[in-house]
């Protein structure tokens, strides 16, 4: 039996690199420590309701042609305090101080990386992230893998992905990014490779699960969303896919891509390395657009949604925005102007309590973003920013009770009104992005923005502030402030999406209860424990044996953990 053969990408096309971002050769060395400067306290241009946006400090990094460029900058908790983490292509992960932007530590992963580091404690007793990235991209794809690095800086562990004996290609590397969840009753990480195999690992240790690898066929490039779609307690991986003509393990393959929702307990107890899957949806164009899962349909319905690629000429789904129920049934369908690669916010744009769904573009020369009604798909406002090829966050920058957005493009993040798309701002002119920005509840409790982007001689990487706003807001119900969502890059909202972790202890801040509290825990019987909205996660029992099943929790004293 012989797998379908791979499509290879040839460098820099699936990418579809900027004119500030140039090929070049590897592996070059970061040039010593990264040089960075406090900001004098000049405020940033505005227009109609926007706050001044006043920038704190900015870091630029002498990594030349290998700049950051798809990685999206993430916030973990290192023993130092938060940190800004990010990668870029001459295979660095770096480390910033959220607050002063002194750097912490430097990490080399061996390998480009493209992925978004995602996050999450994985010692007892201690608050501090590990940070996990792919490594290995569509330029480079035969190095990296899977990697943990720990909170200090260091390596944790690191896997490489394998194909099957039929794959004159042993190995292949991880673009995606890498999601946090509980997979097993234990928390673990997941996401497709370049090759033909998916691996879903213990956050820990880096142990493969039972029933992985599951066996994918084609490359994978979108980072999975994790959530409880089923609606029974377990969580599954939603995730896009490539496609290419071609018979493996009984399964007929076709030339386009998938939309698919996988157990996460893969093929375990399954005749085949492919088997497993709960649905897919099949399209005739690639899926590389990280999929969103929340209740964004008619009626508060659960809906998935993501775009296409353009890897196959003349398909119907190209430039394609594809919103489908949680047993992979077409909701509806909008081809918008552009490429839709970029991962699509889910966010209350409007003020109305409802979910609508936020897209960019990219024609090769412009692009736009679209504000669509997540229960229709029908296009409320349309606004030309530049090309979109990294993704749309949101956050209530006016404090006005919606949700604004920004638009990284390769000429500066563009700031949106919410409601009716005109444009506001731009931040960082001059500086190209193809990744996302990240909002955050920063130390003093103002909304901070974080850009991570490149100029002619390598990155820069930008911290902003709102003086005298509301952090709180951040993580309110109906915002969408960085890459898929949150730190564990789970992609999914208003959806039990848990993330089990070894308890942080009391004093922990990631488990301080916000100042404007809206949401709610729940607690399975088997102690796994599900946040909704933006009250904190602080621990589970969903990894031990338990004596007998859990009947209930309560809220400790000011919010700041619970008892189950």
């Amino acid at each position: 039996m012989r797998a379908p053969q791979r499509r290879r990408a040839a460098a820099g096309t699936v990418l579809a690199l900027g004119a500030l971002l140039v090929a070049g050769g590897r592996h070059v060395s970061p040039g010593g420590a990264p040089t960075g400067r406090e900001a004098s306290a000049v405020l940033t241009a505005s227009t109609g309701s926007l706050p001044p946006i006043q920038e704190v400090w900015s870091v630029q990094i002498p990594d030349g042609n290998e700049p950051i460029a798809l990685s999206s900058p993430n916030v973990a908790q290192l023993p130092s305090g938060p940190a800004v983490v990010v990668g870029d292509r001459a295979g660095y992960v770096y480390a910033f101080s959220l607050a002063s932007g002194a750097r912490v530590w430097t990490y080399n992963a061996g390998a480009p990386v493209d992925s978004t580091p995602s996050v999450a404690p994985t010692t007892p007793g201690s608050p501090d992230d590990t940070v996990f990235v792919g490594s290995g991209n569509a330029s480079e794809p035969f190095v990296g893998g899977y990697q943990a690095i720990s909170p200090t800086g260091g390596d944790q562990w690191f896997v490489q992905e394998s194909n099957p004996p039929t794959d004159p290609d042993p190995h292949n590397g991880v673009q995606a990014s890498l999601a946090v969840g509980d997979l097993q009753g234990q928390l673990s990480v997941v996401a497709g490779s370049l090759g033909e195999e998916e691996d879903a690992l213990t956050a820990g240790t880096g142990q493969l699960l039972p029933g992985f690898p599951w066996y994918q066929a084609d490359s994978n490039f979108t980072t999975p969303a994790l959530a409880d779609v089923e609606g029974n307690g377990q969580l599954q991986i939603v995730e896009g896919g490539d496609s290419t003509a071609g018979v493996s393990y009984g399964q007929q393959y076709q030339n386009g891509g998938h939309l698919r929702i996988l157990a996460a307990t893969g093929n375990a107890g399954q005749p085949e390395p492919n088997d497993g899957l709960i649905c897919q949806l099949n399209t005739d164009q690639t899926v590389q657009s990280s999929p969103a899962v929340g209740p964004f349909l008619g009626g508060g319905a659960l809906g998935i949604v993501a775009g296409t690629g353009q890897t196959y000429a003349g398909a119907s789904q190209t430039d394609a925005l594809i919103a489908m129920t949680p047993r992979c049934q077409l909701a509806w369908q909008v081809t918008l102007p552009g490429a839709t690669t970029s991962s699509p916010a889910l966010a209350d744009v409007e003020g109305n309590g409802q979910l609508q769904v936020v897209e960019g573009t990219d024609t090769g020369t412009t692009g736009d973003v679209d504000a669509l009604d997540g229960a229709t798909g029908t296009v409320l406002w349309q606004t030309q920013v530049g090309r979109v090829i990294g993704s749309v966050v949101t956050a209530d920058l006016s404090g006005q009770g919606y949700q604004d957005v920004l638009a990284p493009t390769t000429d500066g993040v563009v700031v949106l009104d919410g409601r009716t798309g005109a444009v506001l701002t731009t931040l960082s002119a001059g500086v190209g992005f193809q990744n996302a920005p990240l909002i955050t509840d920063d130390p003093n409790g103002t909304i901070g923005i974080t850009l991570a982007g490149y100029v002619a001689g390598g990155s820069v990487v930008t911290h902003y502030e709102i003086p005298g706003s509301n952090g709180a807001s951040v993580d309110q119900l109906g915002a969408w402030p960085q890459f898929h969502d949150n730190p564990q890059l789970t992609g999914a909202v208003g959806v039990p999406s848990a993330t089990p972790a070894p308890s942080p202890g009391p004093s922990s801040s990631a488990c301080r209860a916000p100042s404007s509290p809206s949401g709610y825990w729940l607690v399975g019987a088997d102690g796994g424990v599900f946040t909704f909205g933006n009250l904190p996660f602080c621990g589970s029992a969903g990894d031990l044996q338990l004596a007998a099943p859990v009947v209930g929790m309560a809220a400790a004293p000011g919010g700041g953990g619970y008892w189950l």
